[in-house]
């Protein structure tokens, strides 16, 4: 099997991480201070989330310039070190790449900016402005998607905010130079690139009004040309690829991931994390989450492969959203971590996940500083909304609910920095932070410990077929996992009540030995005669079977 498909990712949101400076941002040689943390914990491979050169209004996703670092990280020559700090520590590296679009304080903008004349000019996507705002299309940020240049006296489109201009695909020039920019990076010893929004690359090219604006902008057809270009690029520079392809199709997976002939070796598909509909937050029932992501385990069991997260920079904290941050922070912190790790894929774990970090719930809106969170709140309150029920909402599905300081101990400012950290850090960290937990063998810390271990040395549980078990009611999500003789059963109480798992007629003579659980922590216990459990509120249960 491939390294990615063996190993554990842990993403870094380098401006939280680590602080070493006292400027309360945090920085590179913070990253390569904590690798021992890292391998501690015994993760194979780190994602980094964009240091590129940046005005940051999008937090490092409005780069411009793909190939210098930003200088509140550090420079080149540091990151070329912690490459091969990490490499020294069997950890491989991931890069965040942002091919969507980038700053309009990129120089390829600038000049595009400055003439229809310009050799830069198409590298972006424009419109004569004599009639007016060229369609309906909107940002996904909110607003209109086209943004007036008076230069040129034409607009140009934007799919985010209004500062990250989103670059023509279109154009042969566009992708060349992009290509050369990754290979540059490769030869630096990256091993392997996320691939933000690149779901978006092509866009409608007859710039129609639309009434779903993911006609215009998201998956639209012809998207392949671009997706297989880049695939056989990374192929041939033998890095692993994964995509953020929000909105993907199921129909469309073998393309995206077949082993192959897909674009990628895994993807990120968010259905089971589409907290925010229409207004509200979304039901998140166990039978929701059942069927969306045994759909893609369904899918994916012969041909492709998942990546497995519940946590990243975009999404609010896992236990406060689907678990319980008060009075079963330990047991649905635990339960949370088996439920998902032990689907068959890649495992990505979230900085501050591997410790139970929980929302920030800031007051006021006021202390949050991502501009979606802002721009959902504006937009809450035009729909008529109460500041208090908007403030309520975006508090739940705020994207600075990931992006919090980093919590290693429960000194000033959690340990994150000796300055004035550029987020509030969450108010809980004097109980919830890695000094406490790193030596408490019952702590999340080490839970995730010997999940990992686990894995690592179970086959079964690595490139084991999934199944769904049949369970009852709204509580109980069970599945199993099977290589040859070899069968486990994980069992997770996804709810606050206890709740009934029954074995499966044919399974209850058979012997079961408990390999893990998040409520009794022997693993030696062998049972031949139980034929049903009582799962407490977030217990999860790891059963061996054997199936002979």
């Amino acid at each position: 099997m491939a390294w990615w498909q063996e190993r554990v990712g842990y993403q870094i949101y380098p401006k939280s991480f680590q602080d070493t400076n006292g400027d309360g941002i945090g920085d590179l040689q913070g990253i390569q201070n904590r690798i021992p943390y890292l391998k501690r914990l015994g993760v194979g491979f780190v994602w980094l989330s964009p240091i590129y050169l940046s005005p940051n209004i999008d937090n490092g996703y409005d780069i411009s310039d793909y190939q210098a670092i930003d200088p509140q990280y550090g420079d080149l020559k540091q990151f070329d070190q912690l490459v091969s700090a990490f490499h020294e520590a069997d950890i491989k590296v991931v890069m965040d790449l942002v091919l969507n679009h980038t700053s309009d304080q990129h120089d390829w903008f600038v000049q595009a900016a400055s003439s229809r004349d310009n050799p830069y000019h198409d590298f972006y996507i424009w419109k004569d402005a004599k009639n007016g705002v060229p369609n309906n299309w909107q940002s996904i940020f909110g607003g209109s998607a086209w943004q007036y240049n008076q230069a040129t006296d034409e607009y140009y489109l934007h799919i985010f905010a209004t500062e990250q201009p989103d670059l023509n695909w279109e154009n042969p020039q566009v992708r060349l130079a992009i290509y050369k920019m990754i290979e540059w990076w490769v030869l630096r010893g990256v091993d392997g690139f996320r691939l933000d929004a690149i779901i978006h690359l092509k866009k409608l090219q007859s710039f129609a009004d639309v009434d779903d604006m993911d006609l215009a902008m998201r998956n639209v057809a012809g998207i392949d040309v671009f997706l297989k270009e880049l695939g056989q690029l990374f192929k041939q520079n033998d890095v692993m690829t994964v995509g953020e392809a929000m909105g993907a199709p199921i129909e469309d997976a073998a393309k995206w991931v077949s082993a192959d002939h897909g674009y990628f070796n895994m993807i990120f598909q968010f259905e089971h994390t589409q907290f925010f509909e229409s207004g509200h937050l979304a039901d998140l029932s166990v039978p929701k989450l059942k069927s969306v992501l045994t759909k893609w385990q369904n899918e994916l069991n012969d041909d492709g492969w998942n990546a497995l997260f519940i946590e990243n920079h975009d999404l609010p904290r896992a236990v406060s959203t689907y678990g319980d941050d008060s009075e079963y922070w330990l047991a649905s912190a635990k339960c949370l971590a088996a439920w998902y790790f032990l689907m068959k894929g890649t495992p990505f774990i979230y900085q501050g996940q591997e410790l139970g970090m929980i929302n920030a719930d800031y007051p006021r809106i006021e202390d949050y500083q991502d501009i979606a969170t802002h721009n959902q709140y504006d937009q809450l309150i035009k729909a008529g909304k109460s500041a208090a029920d908007a403030l309520a909402i975006v508090q739940k599905i705020s994207r600075d609910n990931a992006r919090t300081p980093m919590q290693w101990n429960d000194q000033e400012n959690a340990g994150f920095t000796t300055g004035t950290p550029w987020l509030e850090v969450t108010p809980d960290y004097k109980l919830i932070n890695a000094a406490n937990q790193v030596d408490d063998d019952s702590s999340v810390f080490n839970f995730y410990r010997t999940l990992i271990h686990l894995r690592a040395t179970t086959p079964a549980l690595i490139s084991g077929r999934y199944d769904l078990l049949e369970t009852p009611g709204d509580q109980i999500y069970a599945y199993s996992r099977t290589l040859g003789d070899q069968q486990y059963i994980i069992a997770a109480n996804l709810s606050t009540e206890s709740a009934n798992f029954d074995f499966a007629p044919e399974l209850q003579p058979c012997v079961k030995q408990l390999v893990l659980g998040n409520y009794i922590f022997k693993t030696d216990f062998l049972t031949n005669d139980v034929s049903k459990l009582i799962l407490q509120p977030f217990e999860v249960a790891v059963y061996k079977v054997s199936v002979n």
